[in-house]
């Protein structure tokens, strides 16, 4: 199966509202000099945690909103963006059979 998702990307730097009510995202969190980490994160933002590595990096979060029928496939299009990104923390995301195309 072929996914093409479109994805509406934010930037900020610190957790506040109105993200922190989103659910369903991509979190990339990056500093100027290098990706950190691609996540998926599907309960409420305010109750996303930053992997203990990234901790000690002053970074800035990037958010994706992938548009509704795509939602599914979040960890498919997570993988794919961590493929392109090449983050310095590398999560292991479950998705087999399924081809995702960016236009990042």
């Amino acid at each position: 199966m072929i996914v093409k998702p479109k994805i509406e990307w934010f930037t900020f730097n610190k957790l506040r509202t109105p993200y922190v009510y989103w659910k369903n995202v991509i979190v990339v969190l990056e500093n100027p000099s290098k990706t950190l980490v691609v996540d998926v994160w599907r309960n409420q933002l305010s109750s996303y945690k930053p992997p203990r590595e990234a901790e000690r990096f002053k970074f800035t979060y990037r958010v994706g909103k992938v548009d509704e029928e795509n939602e599914g496939y979040l960890e498919c299009i997570a993988q794919e963006l961590e493929k392109k990104l090449k983050p310095l923390l590398v999560k292991d995301f479950k998705c087999e059979d399924i081809t995702v195309v960016l236009n990042c």
